[in-house]
């Protein structure tokens, strides 16, 4: 006796029955709904565009951002923002290398006074028998040092591409020279200022004192290259911080 043939379940029965074919054009595509582009500049010059897809269909709701694709593209196939940029840092570049260099020069005139101040005859007097004038001296010899190695290493690296204090080290190193020779440069002229106000004041004055004024007032000068340097290398490594781009 054969048992009866069990019919196969509903589900199996949906199972086989052939699905109707869908055109491509039914289908759900996906449509760009967001285009942002991202206005950094980089260290390499590019800019950032990020892609977004955030709807899929045209009637239908925008769903929620999907993932983002980035990709860089070259500032002569979009250059929003990017040649403003360029203008602007070397513009700070030329304005630093032509602080460096002015400050070498005011420095050097200054010690250079200084140190030839000596008036002969048994009435002379030298600028080596005070401490305020010898002060002055080692200030601005030290400062034109550090300026002329600054000049020569923005020289030296548009020649051969090369740094001689690579960052972050040089970052530091900028800010705090800066910073204390201005410093230095400013408290050792108003000491020798103090000093020859003094001198006038008991003795009148005489070629020794004038030839002292001129090189105070050079160095009084002298401070503001300086200073303004120290303003450059404070931006230069905040924005290294910040992950920008810097001189």
């Amino acid at each position: 006796m054969s048992s009866p043939s069990r019919s196969p379940p509903p589900e199996a029965e949906r199972d086989a029955t052939p699905s109707s074919p869908v055109s491509k054009s039914e289908l759900p595509g996906p449509t760009l709904k967001e285009l942002a582009i991202d206005d950094h500049p980089y260290q390499d010059n590019s800019l950032a565009v990020a892609l977004s897809i955030v709807g899929t269909g045209d009637g239908e709701a925008p769903r929620s951002r999907g993932p983002e694709i980035r990709c860089s593209v070259p500032p002569r196939e979009n250059g929003i923002g990017v040649f403003p940029e360029i203008l602007r840092r070397r513009a700070l570049m030329r304005a630093a290398f032509g602080l460096r260099v002015s400050a070498a020069l005011l420095c050097l005139v200054s010690f250079s006074i200084m140190v030839a101040d000596n008036t002969p005859g048994w009435a002379g007097d030298s600028f080596a028998r005070y401490s305020e004038y010898r002060y002055l001296v080692s200030v601005n010899a030290m400062a034109f040092l550090y300026s002329a190695f600054q000049a020569y290493g923005k020289i030296h690296h548009l020649i051969f591409k090369k740094i001689i204090i690579h960052p972050p080290l040089s970052f530091y190193f900028d800010l705090a020279m800066d910073q204390v020779l201005a410093y230095l440069l400013l408290s050792a002229s108003s000491i020798a200022a103090s000093r020859n106000d003094v001198w006038v004041s008991r003795f009148g004055s005489d070629e020794f004192i004038q030839l002292a004024d001129g090189s105070i007032t050079i160095s009084f000068l002298a401070f503001v290259p300086l200073s303004l340097s120290a303003l450059i290398s404070a931006h230069n490594l905040f924005r290294w911080r910040s992950g920008g781009a810097t001189l």
